[in-house]
């Protein structure tokens, strides 16, 4: 029987860990598995860094035992029988093996029942996720593979377990774009043809989801390069038309050259959408405040281009930037097409977090008069840091003092 090298793809204490539950289960008469993603990538040679528990007695059950045995704690079960257990500083996932249906397109899935773990990886995604390795230590690693997902992995293949899955549960489609990017992997011929016939029930999954599936692209390793996918694929473009324009990939194309990544990614995404299609955009995928305020910013950059282009010194481009979110800076920075506008917004980031020498009450101590004189001197007086003009605190007093004496 085929291992699982979890002592070479574990850290120590992680390691330890599922020995120690393997252990507890074992010591109430039951054996729980390893499942899914951390399966998968142990036996890529990759980091495990989740770590999903799977079992066929029932998670509420057997959650709260194997917490008292280690010594951790069992949080609430949620509506799919799943459990978090909290050990030490690590938070696992702990589910009933079942068997589900899917009640209509994009629905969340009904629990039929509870079921052994072949019927529970039989009902999964793709079958590279559909493994599991035993915990029990008179088998620790052994693996079980009922769908062929070694082989998978060894063809370099992502392959949908089931005819319906991209119907049942829209949100796969962005899981594929992922691990097509993530692992160099392809999708073969079947699944590619499910895929791309299923993206239109991408209009019932809501925005919350959907947000949340592009929070996750924006956070992979190589994260433009997900992004990027998800675009050729056509996946991105199902959430929002606009992003099927030869501009999305430029501009993503050139925010992969910076390593652009979370909000700034966002942005660099949003850039080539005109200001009715970035509004539609954030409407559809419900954007959080924060994001909201990037993408809007992003608009305004863009459509200040030009004048971004023209901006030479960074005080100019300061005047342009306005209080726009960092992140939507970077985003211009990297995915603007002008390469003077790109250049400019570069040099700016790079001396935007120099602080000036003066405060307020140093300026009234200067001789500044009180009132709207001392705003104003500090705005002069940035610009001149910006610039490069000042930098040490006794050149910012005789800039001051040269102000003031020629304002007499």
């Amino acid at each position: 029987m085929a291992l699982v090298p979890l002592d070479a793809a574990l850290t120590p204490d992680d390691l330890a860990l599922l020995r120690r539950l393997g252990d507890a289960a074992a010591n109430e008469g039951v054996e729980l598995w390893l499942v899914g993603g951390p399966v998968r990538d142990a036996l890529l040679g990759r980091p495990v860094l989740d770590l999903d528990l799977t079992s066929e007695a029932p998670a509420a059950e057997l959650g709260p035992r194997l917490a008292e045995r280690v010594g951790g704690t069992c949080g609430a079960r949620s509506a799919f029988g799943t459990v978090k257990l909290r050990l030490g500083g690590r938070t696992l996932d702990l589910a009933t093996a079942r068997a589900e249906v899917y009640p209509y397109p994009a629905s969340l899935p009904v629990i039929v029942a509870q079921a052994n773990m072949a019927d529970d990886l039989a009902r999964r995604d793709f079958g590279i996720n559909a493994m599991a390795a035993s915990l029990d230590p008179r088998r620790f690693g052994e693996l079980l593979d009922t769908q062929g997902g070694v082989a998978d992995l060894e063809d370099g293949v992502v392959r949908v377990l089931h005819r319906a899955s991209f119907r049942d549960d829209p949100t796969r489609v962005f899981r594929a774009a992922r691990y097509v990017s993530r692992l160099g992997f392809r999708m073969d011929g079947a699944t590619r043809r499910q895929f791309r016939s299923n993206l239109r029930y991408m209009d019932a999954v809501s925005a919350a989801r959907v947000r949340r599936e592009i929070e996750r692209l924006l956070t992979e390793q190589d994260a433009s390069r997900a992004v990027l996918m998800a675009v050729r694929l056509g996946v991105l473009p199902a959430v929002e038309s606009g992003l099927a324009a030869p501009e999305v990939r430029a501009a993503l194309k050139r925010a992969d050259a910076r390593g652009l990544r979370g909000l700034a990614l966002l942005g660099a995404l949003t850039w080539p959408l005109p200001a009715e299609r970035a509004d539609a955009f954030r409407e559809r995928i419900g954007v959080t405040k924060r994001q909201a305020q990037v993408m809007r910013a992003v608009v305004r950059l863009r459509e200040s281009e030009q004048r971004l282009s023209e901006a030479q010194r960074p005080s100019r481009v300061s005047r342009v930037v306005g209080v726009a979110p960092r992140e939507a800076v970077e985003a211009a920075s990297a995915a603007a097409a002008s390469t003077a506008a790109r250049r400019n917004l570069a040099r700016y980031l790079d001396v935007s977090r120099r602080r000036s020498p003066l405060d307020g009450h140093d300026l009234l101590a200067l001789g500044v008069p009180p009132g709207p004189a001392v705003g104003g001197m500090l705005t002069t007086l940035r610009n001149a840091v910006l610039d490069g003009v000042v930098r040490a605190r006794t050149q910012a007093e005789r800039f001051v003092q040269e102000r003031l004496a020629a304002q007499k």
